[in-house]
């Protein structure tokens, strides 16, 4: 083993500007302060695997996340049918009410970011933990409740609850999954993003036509403290950064009774090698120690990375037709047209969430059959369990090619629905509309997202909180003026515009997969340009301290000679 690690750190040594060479089972995030820890990594052997959880936890993992991840979208639109019963009981009017969706959205747009740093360093666990505890506070309040000015407030503080869902629900995936199989789990675990915009106004409807409004803050609390203990005696932590691969003992608040068992039966498959198990452990334990405060500039920072914010700028975008266009239209155009109650309204999402549901299902294996096909034309070799060297491989076009389709498929379904409306067809028209508004939706959404995670590979809460950032501050915008746009344009000229700001938008997807990878290579460039003149920095000041270290003790040594004297 001695000879082994000899020749993994020698493969780093020629190769300092790849991250992903450098180890399989433990990926340093980018912002780690003591660049001395990293040479530790190196005595990680290039034969673990990239996650040591069995199928079976891997698939606990998913299901739990999506299942979490339901409480960003019931968060928002279980009261959606309710929204003019509510304007009345609060005496306010329904513009008003509309506001606080808008307010929502933006709490929802910057609480991940402040939850995504503290997860990536600190662990996934004490940040689902803390958001679903606030997240049941937040409801008990809302069915409380009787103004306005509270109303506002506590859906402000629900939605920094529901940030754990939206920032680690991606990134949970990037810990136990590598690039080769990491679109079906991403499809597995955002479903209940996905679907939840669909299926919350349905209970949400049922909820307030039997039992009132306030039963639907109820319902979200009840689901809230079902979350929170599944996840704090079940949930392991997966993040990278404190249990790396899983091998790594978990402690404290980390530590869960399914983590506990996993490590019990890693315990009887160690390393051969000892020495490596301890420096793993030894690095996680003094990584452990240190509480990182979230920083939302590190979200921010991602902003300033030309691939990055295009893919941003696109995700949001395309997301906003479904979730700040179509789902808040659904109310108030159903009721003049069709005449429906709450109840029947909140079941007309039903196709819009068997759609996403279709595409989470089905679209993340076409991803993963993509990534093989173009591994085997450029010979790369997939190993079941490691994570490929993705330094010279296209996965821009990888990824973005399954894109396309969706993409097609959710204009075409944005600019049939509005038509549908405006000539008041038989429901079951624009119903089939919304179907294919999330199924095309969705898979873009989906993609975009796993793409902008194997960029940021070392941080994907961080990624995935600036995703959050973009789409709930454009998804914010559009809610507030979609309605007052089909009221001046009518809904099919409103829609035809949504739509031709998508064809335009197929464009990027064009040129990311024509460009992406030379600015990917750019950017990598750059942060290890500034990584390595970061590091002569520190060794300067070292040997400067040793320095003035030396001559303090030769003083020191002069004067205790002379004194004897």
């Amino acid at each position: 083993m001695g000879k082994e690690n000899e020749a993994v750190e020698e493969t780093i040594a020629t190769t300092p500007t790849n991250e992903a060479r450098i180890v399989d089972s433990f990926e340093p995030a980018a912002h780690i302060q003591d660049e001395t820890l990293k040479p530790q990594l190196s005595r990680v052997p290039s034969s673990a695997p990239y996650s040591i959880f069995s199928p079976k936890t891997k698939m606990f993992i998913v299901f739990a996340v999506s299942i979490s991840s339901l409480i960003s979208p019931f968060g928002a639109t279980t009261f959606y049918p309710a929204l003019d019963v509510l304007a009345e009981d609060l005496n306010v009017t329904p513009t008003l009410i509309n506001l606080s969706l808008t307010t929502y959205m933006i709490a929802q747009g910057i609480a991940p970011s402040l939850i995504a740093g503290m997860s990536d360093n600190s662990g996934r666990r004490l940040s689902f933990i803390v958001c679903f505890v606030i997240f049941v506070i937040a409801n008990v309040g809302l069915a409380l409740q009787t103004n306005y000015a509270a109303l506002l407030v506590l859906r402000m503080v629900q939605a920094f609850g529901c940030s754990a869902a939206i920032a680690l629900c991606t990134a949970v995936v990037a810990d136990i999954a590598t690039s080769a199989e990491r679109g079906r789990y991403m499809g597995y675990a955002t479903a209940g993003l996905l679907i939840g915009p669909a299926f919350g106004p349905t209970i949400g409807g049922v909820l307030d036509q039997y039992l009132g409004w306030r039963s639907t803050f109820w319902f979200l609390a009840i689901f809230g403290g079902f979350l929170l203990v599944t996840f704090t005696f079940l949930f392991p932590e997966t993040c990278r950064n404190v249990v790396g691969n899983g091998s790594i003992p978990a402690r404290g608040v980390n530590l869960s009774i399914l983590g506990y068992l996993q490590q019990r039966r890693h315990a009887k498959q160690m390393y051969e090698d000892d020495e490596v198990e301890t420096a793993s452990v030894a690095l996680a334990a003094k990584r452990r120690g240190k509480f990182t405060f979230p920083n939302p500039l590190r979200t921010l920072a991602i902003l300033g990375e030309k691939e990055s914010l295009i893919v941003l700028l696109y995700n949001g975008a395309f997301f906003t037709g479904m979730i700040g266009f179509a789902t808040p239209a659904i109310p108030v155009l159903y009721k003049d047209i069709y005449n429906l109650n709450t109840l029947d309204i909140g079941l007309c999402y039903i196709t819009m969430g068997v759609g996403s549901l279709t595409s989470a299902l089905t679209m993340g294996h076409a991803v993963d059959w993509n990534f093989r096909r173009h591994a085997k034309r450029l010979g790369v070799v997939i190993t079941k369990g490691k994570q490929q060297d993705l330094s010279d491989f296209p996965i821009e076009r990888v990824r973005l090619e399954v894109v396309v389709p969706g993409h097609v498929i959710g204009t075409l379904a944005i600019l049939a629905f509005g038509w549908t409306l405006k000539y008041r067809t038989n429901l079951a028209a624009p119903e089939i509309a919304l179907f294919f508004i999330g199924f095309g939706v969705s898979t873009s959404f989906n993609i975009s997202n796993t793409l902008l995670v194997d960029l940021h590979k070392s941080t994907p809460a961080t990624a995935t909180a600036a995703v959050n950032f973009v789409r709930c501050l454009m998804t914010a915008g559009a809610a507030a003026c979609i309605i007052p746009l089909c009221n001046a344009i009518g809904p099919g000229w409103a829609f035809t515009l949504i739509g031709l700001v998508y064809v335009v938008l197929i464009g990027v997807l064009f040129l990311l997969m024509a460009r992406g990878q030379q600015w990917r290579k750019e950017t990598n460039a750059k942060k290890e340009k500034k990584r390595l003149e970061k590091l002569a920095q520190q060794s300067a000041e070292r040997d400067a301290e040793s320095e003035v270290g030396g001559d303090q003790f030769s003083l020191h040594k002069d004067e205790k000679g002379t004194n004897s004297r």
